[in-house]
């Protein structure tokens, strides 16, 4: 049988130098009650319900993590060139969260803004052909692929096929047992290609000519634009997100430009 180690394994001087105030010590690093604590409640807050870690896992964990850090001191891993850089870019997104990220988050959006970026990025409902292609496919096989799809293409405009037949003779995506339709996406859900492609269509029932996204070549249709008075909660947190994000360069310019007057700072273009 085997038998658990205990504390009491650890010599009655040692034990009594911190158990008083101290959940485990790890060479020279003390990890105290309320330390403990924190952490723990940290975890818990990021797991799962239902699967929040015990207490002795905790502190497996935090144990292993101090015992890693001083080996690797002990290894000198610490004054790693590449850990300074890794290090010095932790800072720069820290200071970003710190000092910019609030003020970009406080910028209000007016419902006008979000209508008139509405009207350029409108929800859009499509339908498509899409001939498949992968990374790991050399240049002739695409072009091959690339073929096919113009040959639908003029299939279709010729008038010898319907677009619906045509998406249940070639297309290759999921959608194409519901007729290729793609419903109701905008700029959040939809590829750049595909999104500016469907959007130049401007009409429902347009075609456009063979489009190449990361995932293929796409042949689309144009169903339908919805109305700004059908935008969904989904799409208006992202149009909102949007529009922060823009303004937001402003106010990051206005930051460091505050801070090149603290600081010496000199470029030379010319030099580039």
């Amino acid at each position: 049988m085997f038998k658990r180690i205990s504390l009491l394994a650890i010599s009655f001087s040692t034990f009594h130098a911190f158990a008083a105030n101290s959940v485990a010590v790890i060479g020279q690093k003390s990890i105290s009650a309320e330390e403990f604590k924190q952490r723990y409640e940290q975890n818990k807050a990021l797991s799962l319900p239902g699967q929040a870690p015990s207490k002795e896992e905790v502190l497996s964990n935090i144990v292993n993590f101090e015992l890693a850090l001083q080996e690797a001191k002990n290894k000198g891993i610490d004054k790693d060139p590449t850990l300074k850089d890794q290090f010095e870019i932790l800072m720069y997104k820290t200071l970003v969260q710190k000092e910019i990220k609030p003020k970009i988050d406080a910028i209000n959006v007016p419902e006008s803004d979000i209508k008139e970026y509405y009207e350029k990025s409108p929800l859009l409902r499509t339908r498509q052909i899409v001939f498949l292609t992968s990374p790991q496919m050399k240049n002739d096989e695409v072009q091959k692929v690339k073929a096919r799809a113009q040959n639908a293409y003029e299939l279709i405009t010729t008038g010898k096929k319907n677009f619906v037949d045509m998406v249940a003779e070639f297309s290759e995506g999921p959608d194409a047992k519901y007729g290729g339709l793609v419903e109701w996406s905008g700029r959040n859900k939809l590829v750049p290609e595909y999104y500016e492609a469907a959007l130049a269509l401007k009409e429902s029932g347009k075609i456009s000519g063979v489009v190449e996204s990361p995932y293929g070549f796409h042949i689309i249709q144009l169903d339908g634009i919805k109305a700004y008075s059908g935008l969904d909660t989904e799409y208006k947190n992202f149009i909102v997100r949007s529009i922060k994000e823009i303004k937001g360069r402003t106010v990051y310019e206005a930051y460091f430009s505050t801070l090149k007057k603290k600081y010496a700072v000199k470029t030379d273009l010319k030099s580039l």
